[in-house]
């Protein structure tokens, strides 16, 4: 007798529903999906105890004929597919047949269904994948899925679910989703009798974000939309400062269709490099509309992954498209309230700002003027000590070097005036395609637009030797200042890099600085990043590097623990991209070469450094994403003081 026999039909339907329903969630999503295929535009979602015990999901969809209805639970049933050509070209979210099937396979289920042209619905009943009865039943119009006892004749899966919160928490995140795809649909979910969620179907995915995230998200939110080599890229992405500590904020579709893809998340995360903080992670809502016959779906039977045959375009029509929307519109926080009450009181008369110095704290008040500065006199050239006039102390570092701060760049410091208006242009900047430099990596073209319109400026003075205040625009701005510097800095080291002109400072001493074999080995695989940046080093014996010249102001005594972190850095980022390694390694450098909090800095340098920062194109972060300014309106002042009511 032969060893080898057919699996009879409860024993394989109990083996293809194993794959296809893992989880309480798993049935609702599969239910769900059948909803959508139908056309419905209103679906509720029902679950008790976590969707062990009880779900229900109702629609408004096209329903089905009593024949269909009687057929529906046998496997690899299906309207959406007929032939194989058709696996080429699918646009619906089930086609397998396989839903109904697995669903009553492993729990008792009931369909209710009734078509608008039909007099009366029919009732099918199925338990462990067997028919029990297809019977008539006065019903609306509309189908109705009920499933009770999931996992009752397999309890070996049944005891593999969490705790009905858990499996809960799963349904609620499942149906977020079909709530971001499909904002034209009106979703709701009630869980154990509550309502937990309610779309209004109103075909916005703003409203659709507000629905699930709240009202911050939702203003916080800036739209997409990106089309290139047939790769359509639409939705909602969030700002820097909504990001995450985990990836759990963001959504991905392809065709509408829920999907996990590394690529994407790839895309998007290099897209938001230097906008939000390292270990934090953007919140993002993004379709990719494609040509099916580009993808393939049918690669597991949850229907998550998906194989597309020109992953490079997928990745650059997210990337570029997040890009271009990241530097559309000026990113500068402000500090405010948006009662209704508030908003009444938008055509009150305001206070002028600068009326308001005297009511500041002590250590707000307005730095001194400056009656004996003479523009057209070498402000760099001043006696150490001089701290009463406004000009520039002498910066003299450790190494006997007097230093020019150097976020003031004018060529001619003779002629050097410190203006009283910046006009600065505010145009869109479109982020251009990636042009491959001589080194095979790439890079974007860029524009020479800003984003802050045509307004003055006026520096108010600095509070706690660390943050500038501004007055601009009727807005009064806070601006960190080593933040401000760094990134100044940073751009500064990315354009000399570019140029291949970098800066370098020769040192009295050389700094000697002793290395393992780790760091070593890490010192001599990035020793060209370190020429190119202004480093002039080489190795000294076999465990140390001698140092004779650093990049920009780096003080004497940052030398030997910029160089450590350094060599640290790129001991870590060995199987990083080189592109992404320079990053990190320019960060660090930027930090160390900026000027610190805790710093007092004279009206001149305030202004100038203030004047470049918004310069910059539309970048409010400091390289390690942390914000540079913020803002905060003159009408929120006054009503702080009660000024206004």
């Amino acid at each position: 007798m032969g060893k080898i026999h057919l699996l009879d039909t409860e024993v394989s339907n109990k083996i293809a529903a194993g794959e296809v329903v893992e989880r309480p969630a798993s049935v609702i999503k599969e239910l769900v999906e059948n909803s959508i295929d139908a056309g419905a535009n209103l679906i509720t979602v029902e679950i008790e105890k976590g969707g062990s015990v009880y779900m229900r999901v109702s629609d408004n969809g096209s329903c089905m004929s009593a024949e269909d209805a009687k057929i529906c639970f046998l496997r690899h049933a299906t309207s959406k597919v007929r032939t194989s050509g058709d696996l080429d070209a699918i646009y619906t979210l089930g086609f397998r047949g396989e839903a109904l099937s697995s669903i009553g396979a492993v729990s008792e289920t009931e369909l209710y269904t009734k078509r608008a042209e039909d007099e009366i619905g029919i009732c099918v009943t199925c338990r462990g994948g067997e028919i029990l009865s297809s019977d008539e039943a006065g019903i609306p119009n509309g189908t109705s899925v009920l499933v009770e006892n999931l996992f009752y004749n397999t309890p070996a899966r049944r005891k593999f679910l969490k705790k009905d919160a858990t499996e809960a928490g799963y349904i609620t995140d499942i149906m977020t989703r079909f709530i971001f795809a499909h904002p034209e649909i009106s979703f709701k979910l009630i869980t154990d009798g509550k309502e937990k969620l309610f779309s209004p179907g109103d075909n916005s995915l703003k409203n659709s974000v507000y629905t699930v995230y709240g009202k911050d998200y939702a203003n916080g939110t800036i739209p997409v939309e990106y089309e290139a080599d047939g790769i359509k890229v639409t939705g909602l992405i969030g700002k820097g400062t909504l990001s995450r500590p985990k990836r759990n904020y963001q959504s991905f579709f392809v065709n509408k269709r829920y999907i996990t893809s590394a690529a994407i998340t790839a895309a998007l995360e290099n897209a938001y490099k230097n906008q939000i903080m390292i270990g934090k992670f953007p919140m993002a809502v993004l379709n990719i509309e494609i040509n099916p016959s580009c993808i393939d779906i049918n690669v597991h039977p949850t229907k998550l992954e998906v194989k597309f045959s020109d992953e490079r375009a997928v990745y650059n029509a997210v990337y570029y498209g997040v890009k271009n929307a990241l530097y559309a519109i000026p990113n500068v926080p402000k500090i405010e309230r948006t009662t209704e009450e508030f908003k009444r009181d938008e055509a009150k008369e305001q206070l002028n700002l600068s009326d308001m110095a005297a009511a500041l704290p002590r250590n707000m008040t307005r730095r001194p003027e400056t009656p004996d500065y003479n523009p057209r006199k070498n402000p760099f050239l001043k006696e150490s000590g001089d701290t009463k006039t406004g000009g520039l102390r002498d910066t003299k570092s450790d190494n006997g070097f007097y230093q020019k701060p150097d976020f003031i760049k004018e060529k001619n410091t003779d002629n050097f005036t410190v203006p009283k208006t910046v006009s600065l242009a505010s145009p869109k900047r479109e982020i251009k395609p990636l042009i491959p430099d001589d080194d095979g990596d790439t890079k974007p073209e860029t524009a020479e637009e800003t984003v802050f319109a045509d307004e003055y400026f006026e520096i108010v003075g600095q509070v706690f030797d660390s943050f500038i205040i501004a007055e601009k625009g009727g807005e009064m701005m806070i601006i960190d200042q080593h933040a401000a510097h760094e990134r100044l800095k940073y751009e500064e080291l990315k354009r000399e890099i570019e140029s291949k002109q970098a800066f370098s400072q020769m040192l009295i001493e050389p700094v000697i600085v002793s290395l393992n074999a780790g760091e070593m080995a890490a010192y001599r695989d990035n020793k060209r990043f370190f020429d190119n940046v202004g480093f002039e080093s080489e190795e000294f014996g076999e465990d140390s590097v001698i140092i004779r010249a650093v990049p920009g102001e780096v003080e004497m005594g940052e030398v030997e623990p910029l160089m450590l972190e350094l060599v640290s850095q790129g001991e870590a980022l060995k199987k990083e991209l080189i592109t992404e390694k320079q990053q990190r390694l320019l960060y660090t450098i930027a930090c160390k070469s900026a000027v610190k909090a805790n710093m007092r800095m004279s009206k001149i340098e305030m202004e100038t450094l203030v004047r470049n920062v918004l310069r910059l194109k539309n970048i409010n972060t400091c390289p390690h994403g942390r914000p540079i300014i913020i803002t905060m309106s003159k009408k929120e002042i006054e009503k702080e003081f009660k000024r206004i009511v």
